[in-house]
């Protein structure tokens, strides 16, 4: 039996595209409807109505959707350092279900890549399991943002960075948790301060870039691009290559502000192996605390982002979509703050 797949494949157009058409959406254009009536025609699709009927109905639950730059097979799972550690997103789903006590919503949790398919949507949608759905995090592409918005489902974007015009958005804004960072460390007398950055495909990247320069100069300190470093992957073993080749090409950083938790572990591992004292020879500041920053020795000073307020306003900010669909668009920023331990020495 022919699939919806099938149809969308002959049509050329996404899975999701021929659920709106079956379910007679006015969202898809006139052509592209013909296109794909005319392929379940010619292949005899005959869409499931009993699941489809079941999928229409009021679920009481609301998709907690994971954007991933990458999907890791079950064998590529360690617990080594070249592993997303996924903290970010954690504590964000642990405001979620916060916000969600005392309401009749249950979560159902996925995984989606929209770098490697761009043009498709997560299975939760798809089947209709949904009421509602929380954007965590990203990458994603414009393709998904309006593949999405054209089902019709209430959504909201949250976490670093995760802000969109006209869409509901609660995020923390990495400018200003960096600004914090470079300030601290200005503060403390540091003068040669580099900056681990994110992966350059992550909306985060240039906000933390535009904070470490203008804090460098409105203190009179020169910005040297070679000095805003950018890891591949979100894992220390990204972040302890690249600092590697910075070092050897003859760096000596005082400081270091590190995008995150993790990053900052793979820097200070190819420290300790070079014998650098930290803070004693260098400091170092992570940007979004984490367990991993209070575990870590010695314990990393850290910008706090406030990931389960954003996770627990995600939540109140949906339930208020799904019952007001017409409200104006919700902007919510996270004030973020520093949290003093012990790998910040002043010189």
């Amino acid at each position: 039996m022919p699939t919806i797949e099938d149809v969308a494949r002959a049509a050329g157009v996404s899975r999701s595209t021929v659920s709106l058409v079956l379910n007679k959406s006015p969202l898809v254009r006139e052509t592209t409807k013909r296109r794909v009536e005319e392929a379940i025609a010619e292949l005899n699709y005959v869409p499931n109505n009993n699941a489809r009927g079941l999928s229409s109905r009021i679920t009481n639950a609301l998709g907690v959707l994971f954007m991933q730059d990458f999907m890791p097979s079950m064998g590529q799972v360690t617990y080594d350092n070249d592993q997303h550690v996924g903290l970010c997103s954690f504590n964000i789903s642990n405001g979620i279900m916060n916000g969600l006590i005392g309401t009749r919503y249950g979560v159902i949790m996925e995984r989606f890549c929209s770098v490697n398919a761009p043009d498709e949507l997560p299975r939760m949608i798809q089947e209709k399991r949904v009421d509602g759905v929380f954007v965590v995090g990203h990458p994603y592409s414009e393709a998904f943002l309006q593949n999405l918005r054209e089902t019709g489902i209430p959504f909201v974007m949250v976490g670093v960075g995760s802000y969109e015009e006209g869409i509901d958005s609660i995020y923390a804004d990495p400018f200003e948790g960096t600004l914090i960072a470079v300030r601290e460390l200005l503060r403390t007398g540091h003068r040669r301060i580099c900056l681990m950055n994110c992966s350059a495909m992550l909306l985060s990247h240039e906000r933390r870039l535009q904070a470490y320069r203008m804090a460098l100069e409105e203190s009179g300190l020169p910005f040297d691009e070679s000095w805003n470093i950018c890891a591949k992957k979100n894992n220390g073993r990204s972040a302890y290559e690249v600092f590697c080749q910075f070092w050897e090409a003859g760096n000596r950083p005082d400081a270091i502000v590190a995008a995150n938790g993790q990053s900052a572990s793979g820097i200070m591992s190819f420290l300790y192996r070079q014998g650098v004292c930290i803070p004693d020879d260098l400091s170092i500041i992570a940007y979004e605390d984490s367990s991993i920053c209070g575990y870590a020795t010695p314990a990393l000073t850290a910008v706090n982002i406030r990931k389960e307020e954003l996770g627990f306003e995600a939540a109140k900010c949906l339930i208020d979509r799904i019952r007001h669909p017409d409200k104006p668009v919700t902007t919510f920023v996270a004030e973020p703050y520093l949290v003093r331990r012990e790998s910040v020495r002043e010189r």
